[in-house]
């Protein structure tokens, strides 16, 4: 069963009473304003509404309900690598766990929905709550924008941002382990972005394609660009340290076309083998001295200080099954896309074009 927390100390710390300038406010005795600061005991709806009049707040940043860490079975979408915290939700009809990645930077950030233990996952928030999370699986760090701007919107509704490159993102949507998936996968043959990539990773099941923005794509390299590296052709030289993305990404796709169109062979590039799973982690890289350029959004470079050479602009989509466009929480996502407020945060960061954000680019089939 749940039991009652308590915030009403930290409350009354910050307002700046003492506890017998409270208890006389709120027509208590100090004895039992004591009780009910250290949780000894419940107050009844009239105290509560008194002690929220006498601090100026809401009876909820007083007192509120704490589930007691419901456990449920669950399905792993990826190996939890040492990690036990998890983002978690329900995907047509059934519960699926992303764990968050000690090697991803923003994860400690992160508040996780539950904790893995022996196949199971103990619940650190409400059941409903977490049913009602949205998993998005993408690469774009633009997406933790979208995520906020949704969170700031619709109280209680959460876009849960799993990391991954376009084509492990699309691959975990049609394994029903995603919502959502963002993908910016140029195809040669037909001279178009995402589209093709989604006919094959979907089987042809009907899927909505949404714009979430254009981005700049090129080289992250160090302030001042020391290494002058200034074309594709640069980081071929035995001076230059290049660090990768993992293939399927769309990061990765872009610098083998350019290599080829330059006729510079991968074995050229002194790191290509190398990888790393995402925008942040590369410029990271980069940002720390471990490499001398990466391929990253101009987001990634600017948020890492990092100087950034321009190579391509990219088209970014979010892909998600037709038969879910009719869930509210779609609709919200989509009008979050078109609102003015995150197009203009979103376009802030940098190498951002929102102008088509929210735009339909297709359903298929």
């Amino acid at each position: 069963m749940p039991g009652l927390e308590s915030g009403l100390r930290r409350a009354r710390q910050r307002s700046g009473l003492k506890q017998a300038e409270l208890a006389v406010r709120a027509g208590i005795s100090r004895q039992t304003l004591s009780a009910l600061e250290a949780g000894r005991a419940q107050p009844s709806t009239a105290i509560a509404l008194n002690l929220a009049r006498a601090l100026g707040c809401r009876v909820e940043e007083l007192f509120w309900l704490r589930e007691e860490g419901e456990v449920i079975r669950t399905g792993l979408a990826s190996p939890a690598r040492g990690s036990r915290r998890v983002l978690a939700g329900r995907v047509a009809g059934r519960w699926v766990a992303h764990p968050l990645r000690l090697d991803d930077p923003l994860s400690v950030i992160t508040p996780a929905d539950a904790l893995l233990a022996r196949g199971r996952l103990r619940l650190l928030r409400p059941r409903e709550s977490v049913e009602a999370n949205v998993l998005i699986s993408g690469c774009d760090p633009g997406l933790a924008v979208l995520a906020g701007r949704v969170a700031d919107r619709w109280a209680g509704q959460r876009l849960c941002w799993i990391g991954a490159s376009s084509a492990a993102a699309l691959a975990s949507l049609a394994r029903g382990e995603a919502h959502v998936a963002g993908a910016h996968l140029f195809d040669e043959s037909a001279r178009e972005f995402n589209v093709p990539f989604v006919r094959r990773a979907l089987a042809n099941r009907p899927m909505v394609v949404v714009t979430f923005a254009h981005l700049e794509e090129g080289f992250a390299v160090a302030p001042g660009n020391p290494r002058r590296i200034r074309k594709p052709e640069d980081i071929a030289r035995p001076d230059v340290r290049f660090v990768n993305r993992e293939p399927g990404a769309g990061a990765r796709r872009l610098l083998d076309r350019l290599l080829r169109k330059a006729k510079v062979p991968t074995s050229a590039v002194k790191g290509y083998d190398r990888l790393l799973g995402g925008h942040l982690q590369v410029a990271q890289a980069v940002a720390m001295g471990a490499a001398d350029a990466g391929v990253v959004a101009r987001s990634a470079a600017v948020a890492h200080g990092l100087h950034f050479v321009p190579l391509s602009e990219e088209r970014f989509d979010l892909v998600f099954p037709k038969e879910w466009s009719g869930d509210p929480r779609a609709a919200r996502m989509v009008e979050t896309l078109e609102g003015r407020a995150f197009r203009r945060e979103l376009a802030s960061l940098g190498g951002y074009d929102t102008r088509q954000s929210g735009h339909l680019v297709t359903e298929l089939p």
